[in-house]
């Protein structure tokens, strides 16, 4: 479970403001429908499946009596607690008008968990007697997010609604904080689904922040008397049908959701059993996968992490997550590991090694080291593989949606198009995860008796133990070191792609680390999931790969135009520019966004600089990216004047300037290889021809860079661009000028 971390990290108030104006992508997009969805939490023991379906019977049962008695009267009552009054007229469609305020259903729908957490504990206990039944692993109660409720029988009116675990052997929570929540609960009034939806969503995305250990997640919304529940796994929301609360199959079909919940493993709940919270001491005990690069002992280590460096903020994508961690309990204040947790694409029963992270980090460090090159600004692989829920069983996407997976893929297919296995997208940015979608524009698919559609693409879970640690950008302290610290990532892409052959494919803000070295700081780059080998001609086949705040604007198009490692230049330039406008520290970013939040309330117009990179869809993002760098006027007042004031940003904004010369407008090359629009050229018939029309051609500029002699051209540019910058920041940080 979930530590004792505090409250729940909360989304900005201008990202939920944004989330609520792209609930379009529900209709087409990311969102499930499957009426079976709850059977996930089905308990997988035989016995515990049993004894499940016959306590949901018995409930059920008691249920119908309750609703028909007033609570008074009723028997089964437990410290006084039977259905409300509220519940009653919930349950029964008496209140069901349409008008019911959200702490009126919230009121009966708490008091019905409360019923069902009571009568299991007394069914429980009567069975139990009779030697024929097996202990449920957990009860489930409702409390307020922001406040927590610690007896079994205490009613709530609050909006926002979490389950609490409470231990079976006490009417407690385990832990008394929203942290340890196993689901939210949502509710709107009638015919406001999407609504319910979005808020749901809103909080889901706390949900995997607070809690490193979250595999998948559950939610309920509820509008009026239709309940659903939903399962959220890293490419798709599944959504069960409604579950009407007024007739005696939706209640039931609720009732053993709840129970479900209470009798089955803890991965079925969307935990992590690899990874658990030592609350005595106040650490993560993590087991990472047994392969090292000198053997391939699949029995895992077992490391000790207090520090999260890189949270799962998002809802769909890799999930990816960072600790500093020790293989020394005693040294886990004194970190010398990294640890990366994710859930990438891959191919289903294949073998295939090109795009395993582990197998990748092995070979570049191995032909890097053949040439005789130092290794320490570059990360090295300790050990890593395939996380496994127990002995038999590797975490992965069908797993989490086992025993439905199968069933999920056959009914969806006529009905939804697939999401391209190539989509590798993360990124801490709500609304820009649902508009977008995250993958290619849906197409229509057809399934038949002999073909098999994949609807939900093929995820495993797998974890990295790398040196060295890094701290991440955030943690720099001006924006010299910044400039150094890109210059070295830098520096190491260009060797990893020239001397052993991959494509990074995903230059953001999270993707680079800084080291120290000999008391100055360098820089790292890191996470290698979306690199690819390449050949003699350094680019790729096109496929959208990366974060969406920082792709190149044909990567956000998903155009036909091979990938280089221009688009990978374009991606930093995006990360300078980001940087420039934000801050780079926590508290500058910090400061911007109560600066941006302020405006939004007091102007409903103001849009932040640079927002479309980060709201909306792929081509929205794309299009506002082309918008600003379509020439120098336009750049400079729409992102460089953007830039903070403060001591070293003159030279980042320099550095963002002169990237962008390079990489879009060279000096070196004519017309055709500049800009970032098609250009169309007239020919006009020439006299005495027999053509009778003009000609039209049109250049595509990203094309034209392509060409070898120009693609060499620009890299050396740039590369000798940061090499210029890194010198004249390591002056100003290191040999500063007397004043």
């Amino acid at each position: 479970m979930a530590p004792d971390s505090g409250k729940l990290s909360s989304t900005s108030s201008f990202e939920l403001w944004s989330s609520y104006g792209n609930a379009e992508w529900l209709k087409d997009k990311r969102l499930l429908p499957f009426g079976n969805i709850a059977q996930c939490a089905m308990p997988t023991a035989t016995k515990d499946c049993s004894d499940m379906e016959a306590l949901t019977a018995r409930i059920s049962a008691d249920l119908d009596v309750a609703l028909g008695t007033k609570p008074a009267d009723l028997g089964v009552l437990i410290d006084g607690l039977g259905v409300s009054e509220a519940c009653r007229e919930w349950l029964t469609g008496v209140s069901a008008s349409g008008t019911e305020s959200r702490a009126q259903i919230n009121s009966a729908h708490t008091s019905l968990i409360h019923f069902i957490a009571c009568r299991m504990k007394e069914l429980r206990d009567e069975l139990n007697a009779s030697d024929a039944a097996s202990n449920p692993k957990r009860f489930l109660l409702v409390c307020g997010s922001g406040q927590m409720q610690t007896e079994v029988g205490e009613d709530s009116s609050l909006n926002d609604l979490v389950y609490m675990v409470v231990d079976p052997s006490a009417n407690q929570p385990k832990n008394a904080n929203p942290a340890s929540a196993v689901l939210f609960v949502k509710t709107e009034k009638s015919g406001r689904q999407d609504l319910a939806y979005c808020q749901l969503i809103h909080d889901t995305r706390s949900l995997y922040a607070d809690q490193p250990n979250r595999r998948f997640a559950w939610g309920v919304t509820i509008c009026a008397t239709l309940v659903r529940v939903v399962l959220f796994e890293n490419d798709r929301m599944i959504s069960s049908k409604d579950m009407d609360m007024t007739t005696s199959t939706g209640l039931s079909a609720y009732v053993k959701f709840i129970v479900s919940l209470c009798f089955c493993e803890e991965h079925q709940l969307g935990y992590d059993p690899s990874m658990t919270w030592c609350s005595e001491n106040k650490y993560w005990i993590i087991k990472c996968p047994g392969r090292t690069p000198d053997n391939d002992d699949e029995q895992p280590a077992t490391y000790y992490a207090r520090d999260l460096v890189f949270v799962a903020d998002h809802l769909f994508g890799r999930h990816t997550r960072g600790f500093y961690a020790s293989a020394d309990p005693e040294l886990v204040d004194q970190p010398d590991t990294f640890i990366k947790d994710a859930w990438p694409h891959a191919e289903r029963g294949s073998e295939d090694t090109s795009r395993n992270e582990l197998a990748i980090l092995q070979d570049i460090v191995q032909q890097l080291e053949k040439r005789g090159i130092d290794t320490t600004d570059y990360v090295r692989p300790v050990r890593g593989g395939t996380v496994r829920l127990d002995d038999d069983n590797d975490d992965n996407t069908d797993t989490v949606l086992d025993p439905v997976a199968g069933d999920i893929e056959v009914a969806a297919a006529p009905q939804m198009g697939t999401i391209a296995e190539d989509d590798e997208t993360d990124s801490g940015s709500l609304p820009t995860e649902l508009a977008a979608g995250r993958g290619k524009d849906d197409e229509a698919c057809a399934i038949d008796d002999s073909s098999r559609v994949e609807v939900i693409p093929y995820r495993v879970h797998r974890r990295l133990a790398l040196k060295p640690i890094g701290k991440p950008l955030y943690a720099l302290s001006s924006p010299y070191e910044l400039i150094i610290v890109l210059a070295d990532a830098m520096t190491a892409h260009s060797k990893i792609l020239n001397l052993c052959g991959y494509l990074h494919r995903d230059i953001s803000t999270n993707n680079i680390l800084a080291i120290e070295v000999d008391g100055r700081v360098r820089g790292v780059l890191i996470d290698f999931d979306c690199a690819i080998k390449v050949g003699s001609q350094r680019r790729v086949r096109a496929e959208r790969t990366g974060t969406p705040s920082f792709m190149s604007i044909n990567n956000l198009r998903n155009s036909s135009v091979e990938r280089s490692e221009l688009d990978d230049w374009e991606s930093l330039l995006y990360v300078v520019c980001w940087l420039g406008v934000h801050g780079i520290s926590e508290e500058e970013q910090s400061k911007y966004q109560a600066d941006i939040e302020r405006k939004c309330r007091t102007d409903k117009d103001f849009k932040p600089p640079l927002y479309k990179w980060e709201y909306g869809t792929f081509e929205e993002v794309a299009d506002s990216k082309a918008r600003c760098l379509e020439d120098v006027g336009t750049f400079t007042s729409s992102v460089l004047d953007h830039f903070k004031t403060d001591p070293g940003y003159d030279m980042l904004n320099d550095l963002a300037f002169d990237l962008y010369q390079w990489l879009l407008f060279n000096i070196q090359l004519d017309h055709s290889y500049k800009g970032v629009a098609k250009v169309t050229n007239f020919h006009c018939r020439q006299p005495g021809t027999r053509a009778n029309r003009n000609a039209i051609t049109i250049e595509d500029p990203f094309v034209k860079r392509l060409e070898k002699e120009a693609r060499d051209k620009i890299n050396g540019d740039l590369m000798t661009t940061m090499a210029q910058f890194k010198d004249a920041a390591t002056n100003a940080l290191y040999n500063p000028s007397p004043n």
